[in-house]
């Protein structure tokens, strides 16, 4: 039986339901432990809500899990600005969007970033531009994560540009098909990827996928 059943936005594909044991989940929350390296003197700014996969595989339940100050607030350009001044938080996570909608907010561009020692961004295509100019505010990485949605945390991360690290499996069964289309423990995703260059190119026009899927991160 199910212990947290998500729905997708329908953004990229048609919207589906997402189911989450609890093995999972504390899975999942290893994972990404493991991959921030979090740890009780860390900082979390979270700004996803709990209807989503991010709040419980990359911020909030990761945080709390490992002891650290976790800061979880609504997505407001302004407040959010007034957050980050206040707690300097050392892990972040937002999406390209919520960085474009920040660089128009006043006080963005002489903000100080470098408290973040690693910022987690995905589920749309991140510009090299954005990961350039966030490194020049300071971030210390920013880990592009492909695949948290069906998969949480990531299936793989590019950090500090674009080219994923296809050697560096997150738990799961990767393979690509003659045109470049990834499979994550034998299920067709719909993303094609550049294997030469190890970047993301497009997404097929249509996909063939269930609407209702239960994670498997055991591979």
């Amino acid at each position: 039986m199910s212990n947290l059943i998500l729905y997708t936005s329908g953004s990229t594909d048609e919207p589906k339901e997402v189911h989450h044991d609890a093995a999972a989940v504390k899975l999942m929350l290893k994972r990404s432990i493991n991959e921030l390296q979090l740890t009780k003197a860390d900082v979390v700014l979270n700004v996803f809500p709990n209807n989503v996969i991010g709040y419980y595989a990359i911020t909030a339940l990761p945080a709390i899990e490992s002891g650290a100050t976790l800061i979880s607030m609504n997505f407001d350009p302004y407040q959010y600005l007034r957050a980050f001044k206040k707690h300097q938080p050392t892990i972040i996570a937002l999406i390209p969007k919520m960085v474009e909608i920040l660089q128009h907010t006043k006080g963005f561009q002489d903000l100080d970033m470098s408290c973040v020692r690693y910022m987690i961004m995905g589920s749309q295509t991140v510009p090299i531009e954005m990961i350039r100019m966030l490194r020049e505010k300071g971030v210390q990485i920013i880990g592009n994560w492909y695949g948290s949605t069906e998969n949480p945390p990531p299936v793989f991360v590019a950090k500090n540009g674009i080219e994923f690290d296809f050697n560096a499996r997150i738990g799961y069964r990767i393979s690509f098909s003659s045109e470049g289309e990834c499979h994550v423990n034998g299920v067709p995703t719909g993303d094609i990827f550049d294997t030469d260059t190890n970047k993301y190119s497009k997404r097929k026009n249509e996909v063939s996928s269930n609407r209702t899927w239960k994670t498997n991160p055991q591979g």
